[in-house]
C-alpha cells in the first residue's frame, strides 16, 4: 500500500482572513507535523492551490503560508475548482505514484477539503481526514467535518509510515 499527504488550499489569501487565524495556527502544527512524517518515510506530499485564492496564481494570496513547511520535494497541483480531483491532474499523479490511501488536510473544512476528500473517494481512493489538520471558517466546522468522516492521528500515522 502506498500513501500520501493532501494538503488543500493553505495558501496566504486565506490566512489574511483574521476570524480563521486561530483554526489555521491550530491545524498547521498537525500538518506539518504530519508532512514531516510523510517526507522522513519518502512517501508523497501533495500541495493542492487554488487559483482563485488571491487575485490568481500570480497574487501573494495564491502562494503558500509562510507558516507551512514546504519542500522542494513536494508535488503541487493547481485546481479551480473546490475538488482538487475535479480537471486537475492529481487522478493521474496518484496513479503515477502508485498511492492508494490519502490523508486529507487543510482549508477550508466543508469546501475543498471535504470535495477533494468525496473526490478521492468516487475514484475508489481509501482516505481519511488527517485529525485536528482541518481549518475552517468556523472552527466548530472543522471539528464536525472530522466527526463525521474518518480520522487518522499524528500517531497512528507515525506507526503506518514505518511499515508502508
Amino acid at each position: 500500500m502506498s500513501i500520501a499527504l493532501l494538503i488543500v488550499d493553505m495558501q496566504q489569501a486565506y490566512d489574511e482572513i483574521k476570524k480563521c487565524h486561530e483554526s489555521i495556527n491550530d491545524a498547521l502544527e498537525y500538518i506539518n507535523e504530519a508532512s514531516k512524517l510523510f517526507r522522513e518515510a519518502d512517501k508523497p506530499v501533495i500541495l493542492i492551490q487554488d487559483e482563485e485564492a488571491g487575485e490568481g496564481p500570480d497574487s501573494e494570496g495564491y502562494k503558500l503560508m509562510d507558516q507551512l513547511v514546504v519542500k522542494d520535494t513536494d508535488y503541487r497541483i493547481s485546481k479551480v475548482y473546490n475538488s482538487a480531483f475535479w480537471k486537475t491532474g492529481l487522478d493521474e499523479l496518484l496513479k503515477q505514484l502508485e498511492v492508494e490511501f490519502l490523508v486529507v488536510s487543510g482549508f477550508a473544512a466543508e469546501y475543498c477539503v471535504l470535495f477533494t476528500y468525496n473526490g478521492a473517494m468516487e475514484r475508489g481512493y481509501n482516505a481519511s481526514l488527517l485529525q485536528h489538520g482541518v481549518a475552517d471558517y468556523n472552527p466548530g466546522q472543522a471539528k464536525e467535518t472530522q466527526y463525521l468522516r474518518p480520522v487518522v492521528s499524528i500517531e497512528t500515522l507515525t506507526y503506518i509510515l514505518k511499515k508502508v
